[in-house]
């Protein structure tokens, strides 16, 4: 718990705000997904998003990496815990919100002996930035699954 705690106080202004903005975020996504759902959600959030894009720079993967830990600190240790949807679709925001362009990406997965597995997760410059490496080995088999 001390560790967390002084993780939490490393944490700069921009972070803070990202966070707080995160946890407020994640609610109001996972409600709007439950009452519109995906599509008409998306198109809300967008309507909020930049319009023009950033010329890429070299700081751009680690400012979306930094969006990207905030949206999953808050999404697993805020009062909200929000699945890879409803976290997805708030970093694709507040990443649009600085006119860094992502995509939201979906993969299935169904095997004969395998259950169902769905999954969502957001790519910048084809960068996988919620998943863990043990997910993102998932991810990959997602993707050789949905090309069959």
């Amino acid at each position: 718990m001390d560790n967390k705690i002084r993780k939490l106080r490393a944490l700069t202004l921009r972070e803070w705000r990202l966070l707080l903005v995160a946890v407020v975020m994640l609610p109001v996504v996972a409600l709007s997904l439950r009452l519109a759902g995906y599509n008409r959600t998306k198109k809300l959030l967008s309507e909020f998003i930049s319009k023009k894009t950033h010329h890429k720079n070299s700081q751009q993967p680690g400012q979306a990496k930094v969006i990207a830990r905030m949206v999953f600190i808050a999404a697993r240790y805020g009062p909200y815990r929000a699945n890879c949807l409803k976290q997805s679709m708030v970093l694709w925001w507040l990443l649009g919100r600085r006119g860094l362009e992502s995509e939201i990406r979906f993969g299935i997965r169904k095997g004969l002996e395998e259950e169902f597995g769905a999954h969502a997760w957001v790519e910048y410059e084809g960068i996988n930035l919620i998943d863990s490496e043990a997910l993102q080995e998932q991810v990959a088999q997602f993707e050789k699954s949905a090309e069959c």
